[in-house]
């Protein structure tokens, strides 16, 4: 299984009706791939982060944006910090 194909690839163009069976294919195959990858970091994340969850975050690129957003390092936070002291 490759867990990690959500992160290394973009999201497939919907299935249609002319869909080939090697595009449904790689739909399915992406789509489990994002499943089991916001499965597993969800599950994994500490308790005291879970704030962070949303049910509107349906991809896993997604939800680490957002986790990247909400511990990104604040420069001028730092620079104040070292100035004050």
């Amino acid at each position: 299984m490759v867990i990690d194909l959500t992160l290394r690839e973009e999201q497939p163009a919907p299935l249609t009706v002319e869909s080939t069976p090697d595009v449904k294919r790689d739909f399915e195959r992406w789509d489990n791939s994002n499943c089991m990858s916001l499965m597993i970091m969800k599950h994994n994340i500490p308790k005291a982060f879970r704030g962070i969850e949303s049910e509107e975050i349906t991809q896993a690129k997604g939800f680490l944006d957002e986790i990247e957003k909400r511990f990104a390092k604040n420069d001028k936070v730092e620079m104040t910090s070292l100035l004050t002291s």
